[in-house]
């Protein structure tokens, strides 16, 4: 009799203990899935604010090509994504594309220079073949990658940002004029993307 009582008892001890195990690893999975969720969803919130910005910046920008370059939105909402597409490919800065196409061509993309460059880098095919055919520079798109990647060329080359500027323009040794101005275009629209943005956030 002593000896069954024990063996219940011990049984009832164990069941007990298996129960509590099972409780508590259950209360501890669910803790974790709270507290990783907590977790998600700050850093969700805390990446919000990131991609609003970008949006923003980004049809500031386009509003820009649109009224200096009397465009309509939908066109200059492509050249604003290719514009940020280049910057990110090649690790330029947007505003700087930006500041050196107005300066260019006042985004056309048929602009032909009586010396030769062609569409919204004015780029001079005779000088870089090897990246595309002339009748590819008058595409859009294709211009702004191939523009971005000859900058970022020349700023290897260079020690400064008049530098590379020069570079482009084929006027290294020569007065650094045309490098002010595109630095001048530059700084304007960053202040006016930088308001932009300070008025839609508050």
């Amino acid at each position: 009799m002593n000896t069954q009582y024990t063996l219940g008892l011990f049984e009832r001890i164990t069941e007990t203990a298996i129960f509590k195990f099972i409780k508590y690893t259950i209360y501890l999975i669910l803790t974790i899935a709270l507290v990783g969720g907590i977790a998600y969803l700050n850093v969700v919130k805390a990446y919000e604010p990131d991609q609003t910005n970008e949006v923003l910046i980004r049809d500031k920008t386009a509003a820009i090509i649109a009224r200096d370059g009397n465009l309509p939105m939908s066109v200059a909402k492509n050249y604003s994504t290719w514009i940020y597409e280049a910057a990110t490919k090649y690790a330029l800065d947007p505003t700087l594309l930006l500041a050196v196409i107005y300066n260019e061509s006042k985004f056309n993309h048929k602009a032909v220079s009586p010396t030769g460059p062609i569409g919204l880098f004015q780029i001079a095919f005779s000088y870089h073949r090897e990246k595309s055919t002339r009748a590819a520079l008058f595409d859009p798109y294709n211009n702004i990658m191939v523009g971005a990647q000859i900058i970022r060329e020349y700023s290897n080359l260079s020690k400064s940002k008049i530098e590379t500027l020069l570079r482009f323009n084929g006027s290294l040794g020569q007065s650094p004029k045309y490098a002010h101005k595109i630095i001048s275009t530059k700084r304007k629209y960053d202040n006016e993307i930088m308001k932009a943005l300070q008025n839609e956030l508050g």
